[in-house]
């Protein structure tokens, strides 16, 4: 089919934007299909790792920005591979361990635990009345080695701190930034630190220069607070309802979550096929 005069990149969110629980709806998938074909580019843009993402997953789209930025893949080439400078990952061990809570190093191609935390991720993982259905890859891809001093990773994932995530980032070192996650107890704190200077809005960019696409032209989707500098960036803003409210400040659009096949709402109001 023709190229389209107007290509442009679509960029979505997965958790909570384009799947539910791991599980891509089949609308979701068709209207994947249907802008690619119809000569756009869609890419997925998510703060999980690599590892945590099923090859068929992967495959639905032209690219992927993992780790909330940190990696950008685009048919087959690596543009970007960012990790957390070993003195400062370093120091993050050192906190986290010092607090005793739980805490998984998220790389590439590996998640970094203690064998207390695996356990309990496994246990969660195991829970079918809880668990995603990308359990196995995220199992698959648990790693306990003898130190977690020397893995390069690209983000944390924290449970169970008994101090809130603004005071983990000030002593550990002011180029963390912390994010919310949804999985905290009601008297722990929980959530991602990540560089400052990583976004998936750098991805974005990325992605746009290197496919000679203005950014005018690109399209973000999302409902979390790591996706804010996404739709800031981009061309044209969409929000999932019930998002974080800064998302929907900033939208120029609002649909629905994966439920209500928000994603494929989207592309269709924006005459993307």
């Amino acid at each position: 089919m023709p190229t389209p005069v107007s290509r442009r990149i679509v960029l979505t969110d997965f958790d909570g934007t384009l799947a539910d629980r791991g599980d891509v709806p089949r609308a979701h998938r068709e209207a994947i299909e249907k802008a690619r074909a119809a000569g756009h580019v869609v890419m997925l843009s998510t703060g999980r790792a690599l590892c945590m993402l099923t090859r068929e997953v992967q495959g639905l789209f032209d690219g992927v920005i993992s780790g909330a930025g940190a990696v950008v893949d685009i048919d087959g080439e690596r543009l970007c591979d960012h990790t957390m400078p070993p003195a400062i990952a370093r120091r993050c061990v050192e906190v986290l361990d010092g607090y005793g809570v739980g805490f998984a190093l998220e790389a590439r191609d590996a998640l970094y635990t203690t064998p207390k935390t695996a356990e309990m991720m496994r246990a969660r993982l195991s829970d079918h009345g809880r668990a995603p259905q990308n359990a196995a890859e995220v199992l698959s891809a648990l790693r306990t080695p003898e130190s977690l001093i020397g893995p390069t990773f690209a983000k944390i994932s924290v449970w169970g701190s008994p101090v809130p995530m603004e005071t983990l980032v000030e002593q550990i070192d002011p180029s963390l930034r912390p994010l919310p996650n949804s999985i905290a107890a009601d008297d722990t704190h929980a959530g991602e630190l990540q560089l400052r200077d990583v976004d998936k809005a750098d991805g974005l960019r990325l992605a746009a220069a290197h496919l000679g696409i203005d950014v005018a032209e690109t399209i973000a989707i999302g409902d979390g607070m790591n996706d804010l500098g996404m739709l800031e960036a981009a061309g044209t803003a969409v929000a999932i309802e019930g998002g974080a409210p800064a998302l929907l400040e900033h939208a120029d659009l609002v649909v629905p979550g994966p439920g209500g096949n928000g994603f494929a709402l989207a592309l269709d109001r924006l005459d993307l096929y």
